[in-house]
């Protein structure tokens, strides 16, 4: 039941919020979007952005809703929400030869923390540029070359889908830093996963439906709220509990 109920959510954000992202609204013309943004740097400059695009009018929304969810029940929007993921969880079903990540799991995980820094500084160079200052820093450099930038951005994206087919979402792994700056929400969040060992068999079924490959890291960074390991678990030794303030 709970899986059924993962997958309409999950098909329901890909194609609502699927074409929006990509591409700017429900339609067939790019006009926005991650690939139609007229920045270099996508959903950043919204608010000076003069793209009659969808996700423009909803920004508010979406991110809204992604940090209350994040505050509530953890990386949520990551695991069941995030229309690009979803794709590349799809993408990974393709019936191939799959990589083990732990080969992977070394210096690249480390990628996306450098991401988190590049969003950080073009989120304060926008803050400027809206308060009516001189655009200047990398956002110049981004302005003088936009076209080789976009399209980079563009062949890098596609590179992580086509990455899906062998490895478990590429892109939340390694590289994306909205997923990583969600992930601390998992250490703090509302509502978080328990494991109850009175209750346990201790079959592993969700250790083995895990695809991050976690030991029961409920709330490690690494968890994408994908809620794959509760629906598994047929024993109820997985709940959902409200998180209760560690007492010194």
């Amino acid at each position: 039941m709970l899986q059924r109920l993962l997958l309409i959510i999950k098909s329901s954000s890909l194609l609502i919020l699927g074409p929006i992202v990509v591409i700017g609204h429900h339609g067939f013309s790019i006009v926005g979007g991650l690939f139609g943004c007229p920045f270099s740097i996508p959903f950043i400059l919204c608010p000076v952005c003069p793209t009659p695009c969808t996700f423009n009018l909803i920004r508010p929304w979406i991110f809204g809703g992604v940090i209350a969810a994040s505050l509530v029940v953890g990386r949520v929007f990551c695991g069941v929400l995030c229309p690009i993921g979803i794709t590349s969880e799809l993408v990974y079903k393709i019936p191939v030869k799959k990589l083990h990540t732990s080969s992977l799991d070394g210096w690249p995980t480390y990628l996306k923390y450098g991401g988190v820094i590049l969003l950080l500084y073009f989120m304060s160079e926008s803050a400027a540029v809206l308060m009516g200052l001189p655009v200047e820093g990398l956002w110049s450099l981004m302005i003088t070359h936009q076209w080789e930038i976009t399209l980079a951005i563009k062949v890098v994206t596609l590179s992580f889908l086509v990455a899906s087919i062998i490895v478990y979402r590429p892109l939340c792994r390694y590289l994306c830093p909205i997923g990583t700056l969600l992930s601390a929400s998992n250490g703090f969040s509302f509502v978080t996963l328990r494991h109850h060992p009175e209750e346990c068999e201790e079959c592993e079924s969700c250790v083995k439906s895990c695809p991050m490959s976690l030991q029961r890291s409920y709330d490690s960074p690494g968890c994408l709220r994908c809620f794959s390991c509760y629906a598994a678990c047929e024993n109820n030794a997985l709940r959902l509990d409200v998180r209760r303030p560690r007492m010194e």
